[in-house]
């Protein structure tokens, strides 16, 4: 036997027949981790092709405003069509039934003026989806009202190392008087440039800002109807707004990163495209929500939970006259809604219209409120007797069974007729 057939042999024999092959280790690496080997010279140079900055800027049509640093500017008149909806004058805060957060919103009607105060329409578009230090937001879109029409400025960042004089230009846009208005960016943009510029040792401006992020409001208006309560699904849904060719966010990153790479500037025009379409959206669901908030019936939005962010703003009375306007197609909880604010406005026969209709169809709690009426209110304790006595076993029942069955032996059933007292 060879020498090389005994070496054949010996291998097979350590390997064994089942032995796994050993694979190719793949040299795969995250976008945070490309994105470092850029900024620290990692990448062969030989491969990558400078980034012509000057290009860039002249192919977008935006000026250099350091290095690195690019911002397009664009002037739009003040009534612009947006899908189906005119943008024009927006509500203030004072007439939106969704409070704003951060720092509180003086009351008046003041100037919107450019500079003064006024919405300002905030998008980003970023490195990755997942924040932490590791994203970066290398395009931030900025729109305002003036009094001449839109002023949108995109700001670019096109190398890592000027990221601290994007912030500071960012930085000189906010303006103390601005409320400032997101989709979502109360749990992603606002966060993610929080970080970003307390990486580069600045204060956050977006902090000191009153912020209305709107994907709430649109979750409590069609959470229930609609499938998502994505920013595509309420343009085309409210708006009427449909995108043709546009790249969408979760391709940002690869575009920003064929930028850096390779110097492709296509990509990264569309993602300034695509920013621009957020913001103008931005601005016209504003108005266009507002409107649903004050007739959520024909847009087919959830009106009970329309109708109690009023209740809970304050607004009763609008909260009564949204869910009496639908009251046909309520569901039980929506009834016991409209039955609580009829009492609540005084108008007792209509509260027990509702109750006494719901509990006609062995509804538990309609019958708890009748019972709690004719307690307290009408002084029926027979009536309140037999509406306690049909409602589930517990202890709740039980006690107020006892107490009324104390009160007909004390009183009689004769007792004077008082006020509405608390329930027990």
């Amino acid at each position: 036997m060879g020498f090389e057939e005994r070496l054949r042999r010996i291998r097979g024999q350590a390997a064994g027949p089942d032995a796994v092959r050993p694979q190719p280790q793949l040299n795969g690496s995250s976008l945070a981790e490309r994105l470092r080997r850029l900024s620290t010279g990692g990448l062969p140079r030989a491969r990558a092709k400078p980034p012509d900055e000057a290009g860039l800027a002249e192919s977008l049509g935006a000026v250099i405003l350091a290095p690195g640093v690019l911002r397009l500017e664009r002037r739009l008149p003040a009534r612009l069509r947006h899908g189906r909806a005119l943008l024009g004058p927006l509500p203030g805060p004072w007439d939106l039934p969704w409070p704003l957060s951060g720092p509180p919103v003086p009351e008046g009607r003041m100037s919107t003026a450019h500079r003064g105060p006024g919405w300002l329409c905030l998008d980003t578009e970023t490195s990755g989806l997942a924040g932490g230090t590791g994203t970066w937001a290398f395009l931030t879109g900025l729109l305002r009202a003036g009094g001449d029409g839109w002023c949108l400025r995109q700001y670019v960042l096109t190398r890592l190392d000027a990221e601290p004089a994007y912030l500071d230009l960012i930085g000189a846009e906010l303006n103390p008087a601005d409320w400032l208005l997101t989709y979502n960016g109360r749990a992603f943009d606002a966060p993610l440039l929080a970080t970003r510029f307390r990486l580069a040792g600045r204060p956050d401006p977006v902090r000191a800002l009153p912020h209305l992020d709107l994907l709430g409001p649109m979750r409590r208006a069609f959470g229930r109807t609609w499938p998502d309560c994505r920013l595509v699904t309420a343009e085309s849904r409210l708006l009427g707004f449909h995108r043709t060719d546009d790249l969408p966010g979760s391709a940002a990153p690869a575009a920003w990163l064929d930028w850096l790479r390779r110097g492709e500037t296509a990509p990264l025009a569309a993602v300034l495209r695509h920013n621009r379409d957020d913001l103008l959206s931005l601005a016209g669901l504003l108005s266009m929500l507002a409107a649903v908030y004050r007739d959520p019936a024909s847009s087919q939005a959830d009106i009970r939970a329309v109708a109690g962010t009023h209740a809970a703003r304050g607004n009763a009375g609008l909260a009564l006259r949204i869910l009496a306007a639908s009251e046909r197609g309520l569901d039980p909880a929506g009834l016991h809604d409209l039955a609580r604010l009829c009492r609540r406005a005084g108008d007792w026969d209509r509260a027990l219209g509702i109750w006494e209709g719901l509990a006609a169809q062995g509804d538990a709690p309609a019958r708890e409120a009748l019972a709690r009426f004719h307690e307290h209110k009408s002084r029926d304790l027979r009536l309140a007797l037999a509406l306690t006595e049909a409602l589930p076993p517990g202890a709740g029942r039980e006690r107020r069974r006892e107490r009324l069955k104390d009160k007909l032996r004390r009183g009689g059933g004769k007792l004077r007729l008082g006020s509405l007292g608390a329930d027990g």
